[in-house]
């Protein structure tokens, strides 16, 4: 639940989502509740280690959501052939054993959206795994699975890499709070 940041030559704070960037860095917790904590006077502390510029704590922000948001495109193109896409093949995904991460779009319709709820509450109830994601937007959704339009989507995750669920968890969160 921790994203390593690190500091460039000009004070910024970046995130380094794949922590392969060189040189020193810190960690930012990515529990909602530090997200929605996060200021320019937390940040201050930073300027013990590294010269640190501020106020950039909304920039910050910014730059994590935005390297979130490329990162997932990204995980998400490369599952886009074991996707599954709309209303009736999710349902029918959801009859399965599986594991799964269900995408739902927040400008979903309210049909649709209860009807996918209801599905996500018996698989729990039944104890299968299913995490259910509901802040994508369908053009986000488009957009990642390269559709005019997608406002439901579901990956089986025995197939999905932790790091792409890790990511959309925190991709939601920072939506949240910023």
């Amino acid at each position: 639940m921790m994203l390593r940041m690190v500091v460039d030559d000009e004070g910024q704070i970046w995130p380094d989502l794949l922590q392969k960037a060189p040189g020193r860095g810190t960690y930012l917790c990515m529990k909602q509740a530090c997200l929605e904590g996060l200021t320019d006077k937390r940040l201050g502390v930073l300027r013990n280690k590294f010269n640190v510029q501020l106020p950039q704590s909304s920039s910050l922000m910014e730059r994590i959501r935005e390297g979130l948001r490329r990162q997932l495109m990204r995980l998400f193109s490369q599952f886009s052939a074991v996707a599954v896409l709309g209303r009736d093949a999710v349902m029918h995904q959801m009859w399965k054993n599986g594991p799964l991460l269900v995408m739902l779009a927040s400008d979903a319709g309210d049909a649709l959206v209860q009807q996918v709820e209801d599905g996500v509450a018996k698989r729990q109830g039944a104890g299968k795994k299913t995490m259910l994601l509901h802040r994508f937007s369908t053009t986000f959704l488009a957009e990642a699975f390269s559709r005019d339009k997608i406002s439901v989507a579901a990956l089986d995750t025995a197939n999905v890499s932790t790091k792409l669920q890790m990511f959309c968890e925190w991709y939601v969160r920072v939506k949240e709070s910023g």
